[in-house]
């Protein structure tokens, strides 16, 4: 009976191998765990913006409505949007692996946009702080522009060659 000896470089192939494999096995468990946490956190930003909205009824019918009420509802609702936007980038990487520039970018305007809304809104913003957010959400949409356009030329090439 002989003992085989494997070349150095098969051994450091097997264990880089089992290496990954434990690394892919570990990342996915961990996706897994996240994604129930999402849904619970997309639920209670969900329930806030419905207490919100019938607390504003409330208000109305007691003829004791105030704007607070509207601006609570307007941040409630934009942090559901942001939130669905998150998840959606999150649950594209649980699919492919793979994170694209666009979508985050989306995620980043969208999150802009709301600090716009909400500073105008509770009538609170300094004209810098309105110039900044707008001169970021313009070269936020400029960039993902570029994204969109660097992202269907690739898939353009991928598909010829």
């Amino acid at each position: 009976m002989s003992v085989q000896k494997m070349p150095p470089g098969e051994t450091h192939k097997d264990i880089r191998a089992l290496v990954f494999r434990i690394y892919d096995q570990c990342v996915e468990l961990v996706i897994l765990g996240v994604i129930p946490l999402m849904l619970v956190a997309l639920g209670f930003a969900f329930v806030a913006a419905v207490v919100s909205t019938i607390g504003m009824f409330q208000a109305i019918s007691a003829n004791d409505a105030d704007e607070q009420f509207l601006r609570v509802l307007v941040e409630r609702v934009l942090d559901v949007v942001i939130l669905i936007e998150l998840f959606n980038t999150f649950m594209e990487y649980a699919r492919t692996r793979h994170i694209r520039l666009a979508n985050l970018l989306d995620v980043t305007i969208v999150f802009a946009l709301r600090e716009i809304l909400i500073q105008l809104y509770a009538q609170v913003f300094s004209p810098a702080d309105l110039v900044t957010l707008c001169i970021l959400v313009i070269v936020l949409v400029f960039a993902r522009s570029i994204a969109g356009e660097f992202s269907r030329s690739r898939a353009e090439e991928e598909s010829v060659g």
